[in-house]
């Protein structure tokens, strides 16, 4: 699980192991993004130091302690009954006084009876956190099409925007392929985190195939550009007949359009003013004799 951390004074690099206080106790991370300015999306832990030779000693220790607990949950839940659910791994606070088991399953089965058996037989506090398929992808890492770290595995933000699935890619105007799939086989996190700006836009934009009016002109709406807060508007019959034309130069023309900009009609209105029209000629003084 990725989570925001405050590096303090530590001068810290990627893939550096670090020790990590938080609620539940000591946890021995890795450093997966380089420090930057970002809004956190949950109250950031507190890193303690770069990790020492006993701090990998004992990781290294509770590792094994990790696949021996992931076994013995297994057969619990064998024993108990408790079917179609997969422990998939084990985190072990640095003093041992806790575990977090990690399981994944597409049922809600009772894993009370698991707890108790492991509490009684190791000691210490035991929970079970449920992992997704998208949350184990990202707990996994590794890089996207775009050659960078995958959101949900640098940013733990990327999952608390809500769902990412099909309906939102369509609502973009890109259609469903591979390149807009992820690792994990869902929709990639980027489509989610644009979404709020393509939303806002189109609230601001005409609707597709309506006719709008620019000066004496009128075509009608084919296409967005949200980058360019603009609109590509058909005039003629002919393909070539397709301008892209920016929504504060619609603005003036047809109510309900806004501009991100509300003065920049104003500007364009003002530049237009101070062009010469086309085919006019200034008179000229005739030389006197």
């Amino acid at each position: 699980m990725t989570r925001l951390c405050y590096a303090r004074d530590l001068d810290l690099r990627v893939g550096y192991r670090v020790v990590v206080s938080t609620e539940l106790g000591e946890f021995v991370g890795r450093v997966a993004l380089t420090p930057r300015r970002r809004e956190p999306y949950h109250e950031p832990y507190d890193i303690i130091r770069v990790s020492t030779a006993e701090d990998d000693r004992e990781e290294d220790e509770h590792r094994g302690l990790g696949r021996e607990v992931r076994t013995e949950a297994q057969k619990l839940a064998r024993d108990h009954r408790i079917g179609k659910v997969e422990f998939i791994g084990c985190d072990v606070s640095l003093d041992g006084s806790y575990v977090e088991v990690k399981y994944q399953t597409d049922s809600d089965p009772n894993l009370a009876p698991v707890k108790d058996g492991l509490e009684d037989r190791y000691g210490g506090q035991v929970s079970f956190r449920q992992f997704s398929f998208i949350e184990r992808s990202g707990d996994v890492g590794g890089c996207d099409t775009c050659g960078l770290p995958l959101c949900c595995a640098t940013w733990s933000g990327a999952r608390s925007m809500g769902p990412v699935n099909v309906r939102i890619a369509r609502q973009q105007g890109v259609t469903p392929n591979d390149k807009i799939m992820g690792c994990c086989g869902e929709v990639k996190c980027c489509m989610r985190y644009e979404h709020d700006a393509y939303k806002e836009f189109k609230e601001r934009a005409p609707f597709k195939n309506s006719t709008v009016k620019l000066g004496d002109r009128e075509g009608r709406v084919m296409d967005y550009s949200m980058v360019r807060d603009s609109v590509l508007i058909q005039f003629g019959s002919k393909r070539s007949d397709q301008e892209l034309i920016t929504l504060g130069s619609l603005a003036r023309d047809n109510p309900g359009i806004e501009p991100a900009d509300p003065d920049e009609w104003e500007i364009t209105a003002a530049e237009e003013a101070t062009e010469e029209p086309e085919g006019r000629l200034e008179p000229t003084e005739e030389p006197e004799a």
